[in-house]
């Protein structure tokens, strides 16, 4: 029986130690400037931040792809610059990475630092979620079609009008999308993770096969919602394809919160 999580093991691969370096910087980067209203009030936090953006991600993108910037994150993510700024974000985590992995070559593990990326990565999907599927049972994302819409003759929508015509005729359907999403709740607690994480794949690969066949500008978002839910189960990966593929008995532990205690306390403990 597997009970013990790679990510819980004392000494990782070399392999496994760079490539969480280069994921840690670039989703704590991806979560820091494209917040997407995950948090509350974090564009009041990051009001400033993103005005030195809205200068240097225009000066990358004119330096690096000859291309103008002049439109910014609005109700499509996926503009000029949102990609510009996955780009930049793509590469400081590469040279981030290197140069955390000459300056701590014998370090064995992360696992502390893996807890707190799991925490920040679950609340951020969880939480933009959850948000999204009570818009969708309350019925506000997806309206009934107009009267215009249904007097328009069907050559004429556009891709995306198709998806919103098909997707908010029905009531019902919304509801049932609407409870899958608020369900990726279960990402916020400990126990419940790797469920919630299997629920939130199903959903978020359903997101982003309709944005990228039907044309609707938030390819980016949901393409890093399904990276980040793949992320989420990496650590219980083996133990799933075990339990699908084989009949062998597994069992799924929950993730270790990290102890602290003062190193006065961590001393009188190791003398007793």
């Amino acid at each position: 029986m597997t009970t013990i999580s790679s990510v819980s093991r004392t000494k990782w691969t070399l392999l496994e130690r760079i490539a969480f370096r280069f994921v840690f910087i670039y989703f704590f980067l991806y979560i820091i400037f494209q917040n997407n209203g995950a948090f509350p009030f974090w564009n009041v936090l990051m009001s400033k931040p993103t005005e030195w953006l809205y200068q240097f991600i225009p000066w990358v993108g004119d330096l690096v792809f000859g291309v103008e910037i002049t439109t910014f994150t609005n109700g499509s993510g996926d503009t000029t610059y949102d990609y510009v700024l996955s780009f930049v974000m793509l590469v400081l985590a590469v040279v981030g990475g290197a140069i955390w992995s000459l300056l701590d070559r014998n370090k064995l593990s992360y696992v502390k630092l893996y807890y707190w990326l799991s925490v920040a990565v679950r609340f951020y999907v969880g939480l933009m979620l959850i948000n999204y599927g009570l818009v969708k049972v309350i019925k506000l994302q997806f309206s009934h079609p107009s009267f215009h819409k249904l007097l328009q003759d069907y050559g004429d929508s556009s891709p995306m009008g198709l998806a919103w015509t098909f997707l908010g005729f029905s009531k019902g359907y919304n509801l049932f999308m609407g409870i899958a999403e608020v369900l990726v709740g279960l990402l916020l607690f400990r126990r419940t993770l790797t469920l919630g994480a299997i629920i939130t794949l199903m959903t978020t690969a359903n997101v982003m096969a309709v944005n990228y066949f039907y044309d609707v500008p938030v390819k980016l978002l949901s393409t890093h919602l399904v990276i980040f839910t793949l992320f989420l189960l990496s650590r219980d990966i083996k133990k799933l394809l075990t339990f699908f593929l084989t009949s062998r008995s597994v069992s799924l532990e929950a993730i270790k919160q990290p102890i602290f205690m003062p190193r006065v306390l961590i001393g009188l403990v190791y003398k007793m």
